[in-house]
């Protein structure tokens, strides 16, 4: 009888805390107010020294998150504009958080290895993102949150 009620506390004292990691997550975030737009500001190439910021990157791009799970993701170049529209969850594995971002359908401006699924990553203390493209030979892009 007491393996069965320390099975059950253990089974309960789990979930808590996995869920109470989950919600500090999702609380972090947002505790900002919405829509969250958050602007490139750098890009950096395959060669050392290739960073580029402001008007001298290749384009201009941003995500706009909103409180229903729905982002927009916008890139300016040469004077056109393409959007393209999806839906984030945030993740948490160990130390490392982010958000992963599935799009309704396939766009060339999602900065991605695999398609329609985007991976962005919290860095300093969740006010900058960054992306993983450059895993495969994207360029390095880096977002900060606009106020």
């Amino acid at each position: 009888m007491k393996i069965k009620t320390f099975i059950i506390l253990l089974s309960f004292l789990i979930s808590f805390s996995c869920a109470e990691e989950e919600s500090i997550m999702v609380k972090d975030f947002e505790a900002h107010s919405y829509p969250q737009t958050w602007k490139l500001y750098k890009m950096t190439g395959n060669l050392p020294d290739s960073e580029t910021t402001g008007e001298d990157m290749a384009w201009q791009e941003e995500y706009r998150f909103s409180s229903d799970g729905t982002v927009v993701k916008t890139r300016k170049d040469d004077g056109e504009s393409l959007s393209v529209t999806g839906r984030y969850e945030l993740f948490q594995e160990n130390d490392l958080k982010g958000i992963v971002i599935e799009y309704e359908e396939e766009n060339e401006i999602i900065a991605s290895c695999s398609g329609k699924v985007e991976d962005l990553f919290f860095k300093n203390e969740e006010t900058e993102l960054y992306g993983s493209w450059w895993a495969c030979d994207g360029p390095g892009l880096f977002y900060k949150r606009q106020k």
